[in-house]
């Protein structure tokens, strides 16, 4: 457990997450590591979440901390069903006029409702914060009487050319909902300071936290589903517009050419998942490639595999890769936006690639193979520079930033203000 600072006077730290649900994704995950993080000696917690899901039950309910109170604000069949068809793409012409144009107006008020009693009640003495770990739930209750931390998981750069309308939302919500923005890394945090400067004060640093004594247990675990032959793996969410698994199989299939002896597994599932199958089988490496579907334990898949190949056009943090750094795995990554090349520290603790170029990823997939000197140089590198990133630092870091804005808002006239 983190060694967080206590709250003035020894008191309990009353912080509220929200979410807008659980499906398979590293906002998720990383959500469950932070609330893992924060030592109950310290803090009180509760989260709500706003719709239910069969990931939520299946998989996250038993890894969230027992002292997490966890609320459902919309659990009801009419509430929330089409919005689970509508994730899996099920949702039919007339499911989506309702989902998208006759509910809202009636669910908004509803939830929002439930959730500031929840805010109030939910602990005696009400909780004195507020974290809305995916920006959706200033969209239902607009700025709180307490202070609200939001939490940009994405790069805001990408905003800025082609999504004018997204780009003044969040801006509109940085200005007047939040007291203070996460950003995941230096770059996002830059982005967002650059393209917003008239919140550049709120937007904070804060790196995700990473259990690492947790993921290294995973790892070592027995998995009798492993391939018998050496491999490359892959583990991300099979979406095309994000992930470019295409310029992976694509760089797999010129190594195959030139004789290589690891076959790849792709770990994760998704909409793309059968177009890449398709692209596999035309690109005549679908013997050579395992689609491993989703893993409720991917670290030991990350622990036995030769190299991990990271590919996305896009990212935020890149959770993946320091989860595969924390086990010991050479690490090849696209150089996208924003996340990998900081992960990554320049290039010292894993490979970085051109976004979108099979012949470099090939070339550095094969270095990182081959080159017995490199590799032992990027996991030692690795080790040391991951350290910053476990439970301890983020814990203490989230602590602080959460006294800082409570004192903040008791002073008498923030306090008058908010009232």
């Amino acid at each position: 457990m983190a060694e967080a600072m206590p709250a003035p006077g020894g008191r309990k730290q009353r912080i509220l997450f929200h979410v807008t649900h659980f499906m398979h994704g590293g906002i998720e995950t990383s959500l469950v590591s932070l609330l893992a993080s924060l030592d109950p000696e310290h803090f009180e917690l509760g989260l709500t979440v706003t719709y239910p899901s069969p990931e939520l039950e299946s998989h996250f309910r038993q890894r969230l901390p027992a002292h997490v109170q966890v609320h459902v604000l919309a659990p009801e069949r009419w509430l929330s069903h089409c919005r689970q068809l509508k994730k899996q793409r099920r949702l039919g012409p007339l499911g989506k006029l309702y989902e998208e144009a006759l509910l809202p107006p009636v669910r908004k008020p509803v939830v929002r409702r439930r959730f500031l009693r929840i805010l109030r009640e939910g602990v005696p003495g009400g909780y004195e914060a507020v974290v809305d770990y995916d920006m959706s739930l200033s969209r239902i209750t607009g700025p709180l009487a307490v202070p609200m931390i939001g939490y940009q998981h994405f790069s805001v750069a990408h905003l800025a050319s082609g999504h004018g309308r997204k780009l003044r939302k969040l801006r509109h919500q940085c200005q007047v909902d939040y007291d203070a923005v996460v950003l995941l890394n230096e770059s996002m945090t830059a982005d967002a300071r650059r393209l917003m400067p008239e919140s550049a004060d709120k937007f904070v640093k804060l790196y995700n936290a990473f259990d690492f004594a947790r993921i290294r247990r995973l790892a070592g675990e027995a998995e009798p589903g492993l391939p018998e032959r050496p491999y490359i793996v892959s583990v991300a969410r099979l979406e095309e517009s994000q992930k470019d698994f295409g310029t992976l199989l694509r760089a797999y299939a010129q190594l195959v050419r030139q004789g290589l002896a690891e076959d790849l597994v792709i770990v994760g599932d998704g909409a793309s998942r059968q177009a890449l199958e398709a692209l596999a089988r035309e690109l005549g490496i679908d013997a050579r490639v395992r689609f491993a579907g989703f893993q409720a334990n991917p670290f030991v898949w990350m622990r036995h595999a030769r190299l991990m190949a990271f590919s996305s056009k896009m990212e935020g943090l890149g959770n993946v890769l320091v989860e595969a750094l924390a086990v010991g795995l050479v690490v090849v990554s696209t150089d996208c936006p924003v996340g990998p090349r900081e992960m990554l520290d320049e290039g010292r603790a894993g490979l970085l690639v051109p976004v979108g170029d099979p012949a470099a990823l090939a070339e550095a997939i094969a270095r990182g193979l081959h080159d017995e000197s490199l590799r032992q140089s990027l996991r030692d590198h690795a080790a040391r520079h991951i350290e910053q990133m476990g439970f301890g630092p983020t814990a203490a870091a989230f602590s602080g930033l959460v006294g800082r804005l409570t004192r903040q808002a008791a002073a008498p006239a923030a306090a008058a203000a908010r009232a």
